[in-house]
């Protein structure tokens, strides 16, 4: 099974105004070994600026970590209880290990290993639901993990989420459901100094809409109220795929509006609305953000074949946007990943699936030059021809 790793440098001309241009100029890595899997879902820099990757195919999982070069260090396949596993999400921990965490046979499962790959345990836990899924998971301050989960009865089509803490050893010590009997939907899991910021879709079948929401949740995973967004006209049915905490205290919510294209709504620190933005075509679906210096750079699912990046300024407006043909992300209840990060070393990190084998890639591009580059490179310039004008009059005084 071949897989593709690439280096992207992404170079950026100014144009009018804020419009900016991108030249795509991609240059082949050859890994010592290929790495596995058919799809990528999350990756890490560390701080030696090593890379550590999840991957999939039907039967197993796959962690795999990279040298600063790109060169093979190690692969870990991983399979539990001889079931298919896809285990989605992927943590690194403070101890220099990690945590990988999905579904097995109709159950949660989170498993840790040590740096090395190695695993130390394994546990699984039941939410009491005929059907389950594994939204999110992140390593709590205190130790220990938080998991959000949706469990669905199938007899009603209504849901659910749950959410559990553990210790540190993998323990259950409590869990919740909230939201219930709505049809609710948990996406990704926020630490704050009260605990927990929780986004989720919330679906009311009366009338036939969803919506956007923010849970505050306690320690002890108990609510402190919510907020929604959308469920008016053009917002009426929506899908949150996710949340990042904001710079400036706030957060930003990322999803699709059914039939329609992708939404991101900016919220401040008391769950206000700020601005809200739609994006690309009907279908399309932001799956991913980060903070820039002036705005946010978006992970946009385009269609089954299409992967695509927007910058934008710090109210959303479009700076650039770019598309990766034949590309493509993980879809549905598999889009609350870690596939987009800053690179230690300048630009950004992409994982995700070409051809049908994990894709990995690196994004770089140039910033519009300051009013004292441009100086410096006319003052080289200048110096330069003034250089050779003078070896040319001494050639010419040399003859005479």
């Amino acid at each position: 099974m071949t897989t593709l790793t690439v280096l992207f440098t992404l170079s950026l001309l100014p144009m009018n105004g804020s419009t900016l241009a991108s030249q795509l100029i991609a240059t082949p890595i050859e890994p010592q070994t290929k790495l596995p899997g058919t799809v990528g879902y999350s990756v890490y820099q560390l701080d030696d600026g090593s890379i550590v990757l999840n991957s999939i195919n039907e039967s197993y999982t796959f962690l795999t970590k990279l040298d600063a070069s790109h060169k093979l260090l190690w692969t870990r396949t991983i399979q539990i209880e001889g079931a298919d596993t896809t285990l989605s999400r992927l943590v690194v921990c403070r101890d220099g290990g990690f945590a990988l965490a999905g579904l097995i046979n109709n159950r949660y499962v989170l498993t840790k290993t040590n740096s090395e790959g190695i695993i130390q345990w394994i546990q699984t836990y039941s939410s009491e639901a005929p059907v389950n899924h594994l939204m999110s998971i992140i390593e709590v301050n205190e130790g220990g993990f938080a998991i959000a989960a949706f469990g669905a009865p199938i007899e009603d089509g209504l849901g659910w989420i749950w959410f559990a803490r553990t210790d540190v050893s993998g323990n259950l010590m409590w869990s919740e459901n909230l939201m219930g009997p709505l049809n609710t939907c948990p996406s990704t899991i926020i630490e704050t100094d009260y605990g927990f910021i929780l986004s989720a879709v919330s679906y009311s079948f009366v009338p036939d809409q969803a919506l956007y929401m923010l849970l505050k949740l306690d320690k002890d995973g108990q609510p402190l109220g919510n907020t929604t967004y959308g469920g008016t006209g053009f917002y009426y049915q929506t899908e949150c795929n996710g949340a990042i905490a904001t710079n400036d205290g706030g957060y930003l919510l990322m999803g699709y509006l059914w039939l329609k294209p992708a939404w991101v709504v900016k919220v401040d620190a008391d769950g206000t609305m700020e601005w809200n933005q739609t994006y690309g075509e009907n279908g399309h679906s932001i799956v991913g953000a980060l903070p820039t210096k002036d705005g946010y750079l978006l992970l946009e699912f385009q269609k089954l074949n299409a992967t695509g990046l927007i910058l934008t300024d710090s109210f959303g407006a479009v700076v650039w946007n770019t598309t990766f043909t034949n590309v493509t992300l993980p879809v549905g209840l598999e889009a609350n990943f870690n596939s987009l990060i800053p690179a230690k070393e300048g630009g950004y990190i992409l994982i995700a699936s070409y051809n049908n084998s994990t894709w990995l890639a690196k994004l770089d591009y140039l910033q519009d030059p300051t009013i004292f580059q441009l100086f410096l490179i006319a003052a080289i310039v200048g110096a330069f021809i003034a250089i050779v004008l003078l070896f040319i009059i001494w050639q010419k005084k040399k003859r005479t």
